[in-house]
């Protein structure tokens, strides 16, 4: 997912200490570290390129700074152990790639592009093999960092077993191409559920909130059975009828708007800036800039004009059009945001989403089968969980991911409880009683595995495992 600019309030900055117009004032109030650039136009009703400018202008004077979302935070440093006969650079360089190992895909563990060649991949993993492989270091003490090693090189070794011979690349990059997309539509859905929150809560806190927006349009309007109009066609900003009553009452509002600002325009001197009036004995700095602010916001209310709503609303039909269920989700949630007592556009997004959730749960059921074959046991169980939570009704999905869980050495009562949901949908299941009895056996409750051995026994008395396992209990 790519990362994205989000104006950021700078920590102990003082806004009554500059000089600012009511513009940047109005802009400043709705800069909450959440929000971007897009959402805070939607918010103050301002065209996108100007609230750009206030916000560089606001960096200017240090009140503002840009971050970057879904940054990731650096792995530990390393400390230096006096006692072992490694450089500490390489100390450095063994923790880092420790730590990072299992958050990298094949291609990025060996360093390689992908669409590198099979030589660039033999290459860097024989390269990496001389860093990492404790056997270059025979007769040395390697101390803690021995451990570390064995694990860097048994995953780098993995990737090269899924890049490096064709067939089995070939299979990787199908699934690296889903998890990317998976990853990315999961993200964006995070994303946007957070903006949307930050928009209502602005919004909430402002005039702006009142602006005239246009009605949701009806389902029929909104399913993309039409073509979307081709690229750079204008769409109305309103769905105001011209000639209606209603239209007429906009235009008379618009119009003495316009006449008491060009009034006011010609009563203040021609600054761009916009500065705030010299607070009086009567009236402070921070209280004219608030004024100001609410002046501003109340004209927004009444030339706002452009339905933002409408135009996220496009945004959907186009991306649902395209195939990019995520897209759609995204511009619907952020639409009901803006007009949240739409009841029909509550309902699209609803549909949209339920779709969405539908393709995601299909991916993560393919990812989650490739990750058992090529034994990713922690990969699997994480995406079995996610398979169990979105199809609550598929028995099958919580027992691979309780058999993940136990395979990988994970929370065995995690495991329990994806193995007991299983056995409630599905009550006469030998492989997941047989399982269930292994989890326990593990967690060293033998009576309960014994119990479940008993149920399993009342299925297939004759069954190899359950004679097994009764085994291991010693009974």
């Amino acid at each position: 997912m790519q990362e994205e600019r989000i104006p950021r309030l700078v920590d102990g900055a003082d806004v009554m200490a500059r000089e600012i117009g009511a513009k940047e004032g109005f802009v400043y109030s709705c800069i909450d570290g959440v929000l971007n650039l897009e959402d805070i136009a939607d918010v103050t009703v301002l065209p996108t390129e100007e609230v750009a400018q206030v916000i560089e202008h606001l960096i200017s004077l240090h009140l503002v700074e840009w971050v970057e979302s879904g940054g990731q935070s650096a792995p530990p440093e390393a400390d230096a152990e006096p006692d072992v006969d490694i450089p500490e650079n390489l100390q450095t360089q063994i923790v880092e790639a420790f730590h990072r190992t299992d958050k990298l895909n094949h291609y990025e563990r060996l360093g390689v592009a992908i669409d590198a060649d099979p030589r660039e991949i033999r290459k860097a993993y024989f390269a990496l093999s001389k860093t990492f492989h404790p056997d270059a270091y025979y007769g040395k003490q390697l101390g803690s960092f021995q451990s570390k090693m064995e694990v860097v090189f048994r995953k780098i070794t993995d990737s090269y077993e899924a890049i490096g011979r064709p067939k089995k690349r070939e299979a990787y990059d199908r699934y690296l191409q889903q998890q990317m997309a998976v990853r990315a539509a999961e993200e964006q859905i995070d994303r946007v559920e957070e903006r949307a929150q930050a928009v209502a809560r602005a919004l909430s806190k402002a005039p702006v909130a009142q602006r005239h927006t246009a009605a949701a349009p009806s389902s029929k309007e909104w399913m993309p059975s039409k073509a979307p109009k081709p690229v750079g066609t204008a769409s109305p900003a309103s769905t105001v009828v011209p000639g209606s009553p209603e239209h007429a009452r906009m235009e008379r509002k618009r119009e003495l708007l316009e006449r008491r600002l060009k009034g006011k325009a010609r009563q203040q001197p021609k600054d761009p800036a916009r500065s705030i009036p010299v607070p009086t004995a009567r009236v402070g700095k921070k209280a004219a800039l608030r004024d100001l602010t609410r002046s501003l916001k109340h004209t927004a209310v009444l030339t706002g004009g452009v339905d933002r709503a409408q135009r996220h609303m496009e945004n959907a039909r186009i991306a649902e059009l395209e195939g990019d269920l995520a897209g759609a989700a995204t511009a619907l949630r952020l639409a009901i945001a803006l007009d949240s007592s739409s009841q029909e556009l509550q309902q699209q997004y609803r549909r949209v989403n339920s779709n969405l959730r539908i393709q995601l749960v299909d991916i993560h059921r393919q990812q989650a089968k490739y990750e058992e074959e090529n034994n990713m046991w922690a990969a699997a169980s994480i995406s079995w969980a996610k398979v169990a939570e979105a199809a609550p009704d598929d028995h099958e999905a919580p027992r691979h991911a309780a058999k993940a869980l136990l395979a990988a050495g994970g929370d065995l009562r995690k495991a329990r409880d994806f193995a007991q949901h299983s056995l409630e949908l599905k009550p006469d299941s030998l492989d997941t009683r047989l399982l269930l009895a292994r989890i326990y056996i593990d967690a060293g409750m033998n009576q309960s595995a014994e119990n479940e051995l008993k149920e399993a026994a009342k299925l297939d008395p004759g069954h190899e495992m359950v004679k097994n396992l009764r085994k291991q209990l010693g009974g």
